[in-house]
């Protein structure tokens, strides 16, 4: 059942005025999600090209319906605040969403007091950009990374995701992140690194940090990467 079903059930059945706004079309090149029409269902997956623009005001709560993905190639400016974070979270509470997946390029992305809750991957590949007070809780992939030496991730939070942060390819850089609760705070897949304080990963459940190398060291080959993207291709 999905948990916006239970929302606009209930607030009929107590006499509330409630309404559930489709996630907007681009238009003029531009998207704007705004505070005053919060919540937004997004029920199939949606994509942000190169020269389009997305702005997302504090306060904003955005339901994915399943397998439902937010691709994002174009400028994005996502600035909740601390006392209003921006929420993605799943419409179905039996179902878990595709991800955010963040592609800009040159063009710097500014992701600021974000929830991800309950998806199933979220990605930054080729990009530019920084994630300041990001919380992921709840996701199988909480945040994947992969050639971005220009994207930083400050002061946000890991909890309860199968895997926290994982670097695909390349370099993450890290700053007061909270990785705890997770099944595995940081995974590193072979030759890739991070720069940020390793004592910030603790109190996960099967290792704060794994790297691919140390578990194919007595094996003599490598997982091929056309593995995790099979996976990724069903979501």
């Amino acid at each position: 059942m999905k948990r916006s079903f239970w929302i606009l059930f209930l607030l009929f059945f107590f006499g509330v005025s409630f309404a559930v706004t489709p996630f907007p079309s681009i238009k003029h090149h531009k998207v704007l999600l705004r505070a005053s029409a919060s919540p937004y269902l997004l029920e199939s997956s949606f994509i942000l090209a190169e020269d389009d623009t997305l702005k997302i005001e504090p306060g904003v709560e955005v339901f994915f319906s399943g397998y439902a993905k937010l691709f994002c190639r174009g400028t994005v400016d996502i600035e909740g605040s601390v006392k209003k974070p921006v929420a993605f979270r799943n419409a179905d509470s039996g179902e878990s969403w595709n991800g955010i997946y963040l592609s800009t390029g040159d063009r710097f992305f500014i992701v600021k007091n974000l929830i991800v809750e309950n998806a199933f991957r979220n990605t930054v590949v080729r990009s530019s950009g920084i994630f300041d007070n990001v919380k992921f809780v709840n996701n199988y992939y909480g945040l994947w990374v992969e050639n971005s030496p220009k994207f930083d991730l400050v002061g946000g939070e890991f909890s309860r995701n199968r895997f926290a942060l994982s670097v695909g390819a390349g370099t993450v850089r890290f700053r007061k992140i909270k990785f705890h609760d997770n099944v595995f705070g940081l995974y590193l897949s072979k030759g890739s690194t991070f720069d940020g304080d390793s004592l910030s990963v603790k109190g996960n459940l099967e290792a704060d940090i794994r790297r691919e190398s140390d578990e194919l060291a007595g094996q003599g080959r490598r997982v091929s990467r056309s593995v995790w993207q099979r996976i990724e291709a069903g979501f």
